[in-house]
């Protein structure tokens, strides 16, 4: 299994399906992301809606730390949907990024 297939939700990874539905489930329809970018051994995931933030925003929680606990997320869904592969996040938009950037790859 290639980094890539971890996220290919049109494709046959059965990996890639399991995290795209969970991650539905668990930040909602209006979760968007793409990839933006990819190479043999990693796969950039752009994350351009975040309900869980648009709410937190609206009723004026503190989001702080909210970014932990969504690349906590993400880092295990990877890693135990393929034990071969990690991710980094590069941009956050709990930080002010103007989007979440994820970087999946295969574990060095």
């Amino acid at each position: 299994m290639q980094a890539r297939d971890l996220i290919d939700c049109d494709g046959d990874s059965e990996a890639g399906e399991v995290f795209c539905v969970v991650s539905n489930v668990i930040y909602g329809p209006n979760f968007s992301w793409v990839v933006s970018g990819s190479s043999d051994g990693e796969v950039v995931m752009k994350i351009t809606g975040c309900p869980l933030l648009k709410e937190a925003m609206e009723i004026g929680a503190d989001y702080g730390g909210l970014a932990g606990t969504c690349q906590e997320y993400v880092r295990s869904a990877v890693e135990n949907l393929n034990p071969r592969c990690t991710s980094r996040y590069t941009k956050c938009m709990c930080s002010g990024d103007d989007c979440c950037e994820n970087v999946i790859g295969v574990r060095s």
